[in-house]
């Protein structure tokens, strides 16, 4: 694996799926800004009222493969092995693709992450244990608390302020 983190806003994103892996798989994307479509015949209230409020777009259907052709991230979150298989089949050469419920397949994982403003932290265990890496999101919890958050935005400014100055040359 190769860790990296990706600048996803406005790009399309498409979760297969309407239940709550596929919501908490969302949250994050929308929390990054991304373009998200949920594609799925079964949504939970949940995913419904992120629809009501424009937050996603909503495809109520199996999904099939012209519902992720154009997709630069796709989410395979359903609860049918076979469909996240087949989605992960069709997309594993040209697209980015994470499979919920078999970490041997798709071509990424995404990490647990703690997030204070600027600062990230990431927590990956390679599929082996993502209870263990959310277990140890939770303890960092406490180590870098909200705090950070202010922290670094100042750290952030004094950095633009030192590359905008005479100092950088």
């Amino acid at each position: 694996m190769y860790p990296i983190s990706l600048k996803i806003e406005g790009k399309p994103c498409v979760v297969a799926g309407g239940g709550k892996i596929a919501y908490f798989k969302l949250v994050s994307l929308l929390q990054a800004k991304a373009a998200v479509t949920v594609v799925s015949p079964f949504i939970i209230p949940e995913i419904e009222q992120l629809y009501d409020e424009g937050k996603i777009k909503l495809i109520r259907k199996e999904i099939e493969q012209d519902d992720y052709k154009d997709a630069f991230l796709i989410i395979a979150a359903t609860n049918e092995q076979s469909i996240n298989r087949e989605i992960y089949e069709n997309t594993k050469d040209i697209k980015l693709v994470n499979v919920v419920s078999d970490s041997e397949l798709g071509n990424f994982h995404i990490p647990a992450t703690l997030t204070r403003g600027k600062l990230q932290i990431s927590i990956a265990t390679g599929g082996a244990s993502p209870m263990l890496a959310k277990k140890i999101r939770e303890d960092l919890q406490g180590t870098f608390d909200e705090s950070y958050e202010e922290y670094l935005e100042f750290l952030y400014e004094a950095r633009i302020a030192i590359k905008n100055s005479f100092l950088a040359i």
